[in-house]
């Protein structure tokens, strides 16, 4: 039996550390992922630490409603 392999389309990154990055992809045109990469001697790759959304099951509207209130806390504490 053949597994399909996930199409990952990174759309950004932040860095964290010297050794970690939070990626932002999307995951066969219907996921949003929000990982986090980290590039040690030991191992390089995404760890298990993250979030992923499936963008059509109204999660993605949920999603940015919260994200427009973090903004508006993050305005009036910054």
């Amino acid at each position: 039996m053949r597994v399909k392999q996930s199409e990952q389309k990174e759309i950004g990154r932040i860095k964290l550390s010297d050794t970690q990055d939070l990626v932002i992809s999307i995951v066969n045109d219907e996921k949003l992922d929000i990982r986090t990469w980290v590039d040690l001697d030991s191992y390089k790759g995404f760890t298990k630490k993250g979030i992923r959304l499936y963008l059509f099951d109204d999660n993605w509207e949920q999603f940015k409603e919260i994200m427009e209130k973090v903004n508006k806390e993050y305005e009036q504490i910054a």
